[in-house]
């Protein structure tokens, strides 16, 4: 049977990268890798909307979070925090292990914090250097208004940082003209490679920031990093396979164009949201987000039997809940390589799985409300095209 990855993360891997992977190894000081690295920055440049270096590191997307912090700050500094789930929270976290002092917006996991919420916790530190937010909160799927945050940081002159992870590749982030000051993403999302790259990208405020920074780093020192760079280097040994595959994805996005990846990520999230309210199940997010679709698990259903069964009965593999949402939701991925195909089977996957384990719903149902979603948004690109 064939199995495929729906998960927030990983994502399914096109054959193009999986090819790229499995060339023979290079050496990283020569000018062919150069050549490489450098177009695969300037192709992730293209698609973040900006000319401002992109750096690549040799980690997690966590990774990627714990650079920009130790490279904007010093300890005993300020800065805000806006949490509402996991992801939110790691910011919190890293920042206080560098002896950073946060204060946080909270909102409950599944709300999206308001403008306001922001606006008056930037009135009440007044001495906050940088706002930390997470775009797309992977453990809720909902979607954060991070360019209305941003501006309303950037008239208080405080800097934000955005954990774009799993919104990289989804959205438009036009960094270049947002307010951002720092954006950070990850390979084994819309990147659609395998998990180990972590990137940074700073605007020149955020390089001034860095100048100023005197937290400790070493193999996180981004100045280091882009002088490197420069060069079509890195100050240590690059994951030279995820390079090349990176390169191999960012190829296959250009070509097929950044608006069109954008609107199909719409499409096939408007798709499983329309199959999911078919069903008379709740979505869990406020605000969703076009990366996942999270789920409400519906009354007297076993959520950890309903993903064991979508696996090893129909091949498809979704994600539960995390921490406290554990056994609360289920997570159905649409980030990446995914295509109207690839969606309705997910959606058949779910329901059949559903209806498998006593879920009160329609057979079909979902389906049928997916399908015909895909067939109004193709209607409605014929006729923009007519």
């Amino acid at each position: 049977m064939k199995r495929v990855l729906f998960t927030p993360g990983p994502t399914e891997v096109p054959s193009e990268v999986l090819e790229a992977m499995a060339k023979p190894l290079i050496h990283h000081r020569t000018d062919e890798y150069r050549q490489y690295f450098l177009e695969t920055t300037r192709l992730m440049q293209e698609h973040l909307g900006t000319t401002q270096p992109a750096l690549t590191l040799a980690c997690s997307g966590s990774g990627a979070m714990e650079a920009a912090a130790v490279n904007l700050l010093s300890a005993g500094e300020e800065a805000i925090v806006v949490e509402g789930g996991k992801f939110g929270d790691r910011w919190r976290a890293i920042c206080q292990a560098y002896g950073v002092t946060v204060h946080t917006v909270s909102v409950e996991w599944g709300r999206v914090a308001t403008v306001e919420e922001v606006e008056s916790a930037l009135a009440a530190h007044p001495k906050a250097k940088v706002i930390f937010l997470t775009h797309s909160e992977t453990s809720t799927g909902a979607l954060f208004p991070i360019h209305d945050m941003a501006r309303a940081a950037k008239k208080r002159g405080v800097a934000t940082v955005v954990d774009a992870i799993t919104s990289y590749g989804v959205y438009d982030l036009h960094f270049d003209r947002s307010d951002l000051d720092g954006v950070v993403w990850g390979s084994q999302k819309g990147m659609m490679i395998p998990p180990g790259l972590g990137f940074v990208c700073f605007s020149p405020r955020g390089w001034e920031l860095v100048k100023e920074s005197k937290l400790p780093k070493f193999y996180w020192n981004l100045a280091k990093a882009r002088t490197a760079l420069e060069a079509g280097d890195t100050p240590f040994t690059p994951a030279i396979s995820l390079v090349l595959a990176a390169r191999a994805a960012m190829l296959l996005l250009a070509a097929e164009g950044c608006e069109k990846v954008f609107l199909r990520h719409q499409r096939n999230a408007d798709a499983t949201r329309q199959a999911v309210r078919a069903l008379g199940l709740a979505l869990f997010a406020e605000v969703p987000s076009n990366t996942l679709t999270a789920v409400t698990v519906p009354q007297g259903v076993d959520s950890g039997a309903v993903l064991k069964t979508m696996e090893r009965r129909y091949g498809v593999k979704i994600a539960g809940g995390q921490d406290r949402l554990k056994g609360k939701i289920f997570r159905l991925g649409h980030i990446g390589y995914y295509d109207e195909g690839d969606i309705s089977r997910l959606v058949q996957a779910f329901e059949s799985a559903l209806l498998d384990h006593g879920a009160s719903i329609t057979p079909g149902a979902g389906l049928r409300a997916a399908q015909e979603s895909f067939r109004k948004s193709q209607a409605s690109a014929a006729a923009r095209v007519g």
